[in-house]
């Protein structure tokens, strides 16, 4: 009788330790994902960054032009931007419009005037007046300069990136789900202190993730960025010259305001979840102590 009671408290922690691992490991993905969605769902940050990271010096573009192209392009990377409804072509076609749009007001503006050559400016007044294809207008400016436009290779890294973007959002919801029913799982079966169990290793897990890419990104950024798009994306398709329009959009500093908004948000999430797991374990440990007892001669 003893040996069977005992193998059945082992199996009741064997199953409440799985649940607790699955929970704690799902949530950990989600927290990484809510930092990430905070930075890609609100453009009010990338508009926030580009204002004070972008080369608006070295770019020919005036500075408000240039901070619209980083937003243009944000849409053009996270939406869908017309290309479920219309193709990848008419979605790079409206990218290329927009481009020439501030193009056009950029070389008209006294203080980047001159930031423009003649060929430039006759591209540009051949898309505006004879209605050239846009994309090839602007792969035609990118041949003259790469800080004036993007070229075949960057869209075609935009929309990898999209593609990456749009790939994650089923997994990463799978996880919230498996998170979701393991809690639900333990407090329904063992009670609400193993759930708390499982917030609180969440959160720790969290943070020790990004301490870690924390120390990395201090220790060598480039190392850190690069290691993360060859997680994604093959080599060679995600490297641009330094005086590229993509990068002078999103310049180092853009994508180190953007982990720290990334590496704060899932912080604040994973700390948020281990103040309330420790809350549920000390709750429910003092009501384990305060549940009256029988008395032991009342006991069968």
């Amino acid at each position: 009788m003893w040996k069977m009671d005992w193998s059945s408290d082992v199996r009741r922690s064997t199953r409440s330790r799985i649940l607790q691992v699955l929970a704690a490991l799902s949530l950990a993905c989600t927290y990484v994902a809510i930092g990430f969605a905070i930075c890609a769902g609100f453009p009010q940050i990338t508009r926030s960054l580009a204002h004070e990271q972008s080369a608006h010096e070295a770019s020919p573009y005036a500075p408000d032009a240039l901070i619209d192209l980083a937003m243009e392009t944000r849409a053009f990377t996270i939406d869908d931007y017309g290309r479920d409804s219309d193709g990848e072509g008419a979605a790079d076609a409206r990218l290329a419009a927009h481009l020439l749009d501030q193009a056009a007001a950029s070389e008209a503006t006294p203080d980047k005037g001159s930031a423009w050559s003649d060929e430039a400016r006759a591209i540009i007044a051949s898309a505006e007046d004879q209605g050239t294809d846009a994309t090839e207008a602007m792969f035609a400016l990118y041949e003259l300069s790469p800080s004036y436009a993007l070229d075949a290779d960057a869209l075609s890294h935009l929309d990898d990136v999209h593609e990456v973007i749009t790939s994650v959002r089923m997994p990463i919801m799978g996880c919230t789900l498996i998170a979701a029913f393991c809690l639900m799982a333990l407090v329904l079966m063992f009670g609400p202190k193993p759930a708390g169990h499982a917030l609180i290793a969440s959160g720790c897990i969290a943070l020790a993730s990004f301490a870690l890419c924390g120390i990395w990104a201090l220790i060598g950024f480039d190392g850190l960025f690069s290691a993360l798009h060859g997680l994604f994306f093959a080599d060679g398709t995600w490297t641009f010259p330094p005086e590229s329009l993509l990068i002078q959009m999103y310049p180092q500093g853009f994508w180190m305001g953007m982990g720290l908004w990334w590496l704060s948000s899932s912080c604040i999430v994973a700390v948020a979840s281990i103040i309330i797991g420790a809350i549920i374990v000390r709750r429910a440990a003092k009501q384990a102590r305060e549940e009256p007892r029988q008395p032991a001669g009342l006991q069968a």
